[in-house]
């Protein structure tokens, strides 16, 4: 198994690309905690995997707390005794145009999204640098890569993280650590899952604007942070991974001549 014996931690693990991966984690043999602000959804998804047969425990936690992911960090060491691998990936964000955001929703923005995930590295970096080893993988986003109409604050945070990712990557290259980003395109999450009642027609218009036609689900990216954890990606640090069913490739341009991606 391609985790077999490692300890991971999974912020955001109650839903979503978070428990995708802690399923995948434990199906490969890793002891994993996830820690989630959202303590019915955590506590189903720790219940639901031990059922199969999987380590797991589930911390109620507020990652906007760095007491809270002293808690997490501690909580994982004390228990199995070490730690291989974080992977930070949850987020809140103020949505709206830049010149809209208010002050507080813009700096709890990056609080949340960016700077709870530098507080997790650090942390997990001391376990870490005592057994010479690890694997750090931030969940980023396209949208880190990009802008986006109305999504300011979450697009200055998603670049953040993959910028933390190239850092910290560098900087603990020859430390044994390794640190990467994976930048999802539009997953089947529960988020889209609420834009689909709310708003079917944009719903509808990202799905189109997709290449492949579809809205990427949680366990496909899981696969991704899977490989950028394990031994197999020895050799990548400070990078990103694009999973996005080729949005990030497309100009933006519309269609010429009718030769568009149905034919």
């Amino acid at each position: 198994m391609r985790l077999d014996g490692k300890v991971a931690v999974i912020t955001g693990g109650g839903s979503g690309i978070g428990a995708a991966t802690a399923r995948a984690f434990t199906r490969e043999g890793a002891r994993v905690v996830i820690a989630d602000i959202n303590e019915k959804s955590g506590d189903a998804v720790a219940r639901e995997i031990r059922a199969t047969g999987g380590v797991i425990d589930f911390l109620h936690a507020d990652a906007s707390d760095p007491a809270e992911i002293e808690r997490v960090i501690t909580f994982a060491t004390d228990t199995h005794g070490t730690l291989d691998v974080l992977h930070n990936n949850h987020v809140a964000f103020e949505p709206g145009r830049i010149g809209d955001l208010t002050l507080d929703g813009f700096r709890r923005s990056l609080d949340v999204g960016l700077t709870a995930y530098w507080y997790a590295i650090k942390c997990a970096l001391v376990p870490m640098l005592a057994q010479g080893k690890g694997a750090i993988v931030n969940t980023a986003s396209v949208s880190g890569l990009a802008g986006d109409y109305g999504l300011g604050a979450y697009n200055v945070l998603k670049a953040g993280v993959v910028n933390l990712a190239r850092v910290t990557g560098i900087e603990y290259a020859r430390k044994g650590i390794r640190c990467n980003a994976v930048c999802p395109g539009p997953i089947g999450t529960p988020p889209i899952d609420r834009l689909h009642d709310a708003a079917p027609q944009i719903w509808e218009d990202i799905r189109g604007a997709i290449p492949m036609g579809r809205y990427g689900r949680a366990e496909e990216i899981a696969n991704v942070v899977l490989f950028l954890a394990s031994d197999e990606a020895a050799f990548v640090t400070g990078t990103h991974v694009v999973a996005d069913g080729g949005l990030w490739a497309h100009s933006g341009m519309p269609p010429i001549g009718g030769l568009g991606p149905d034919f």
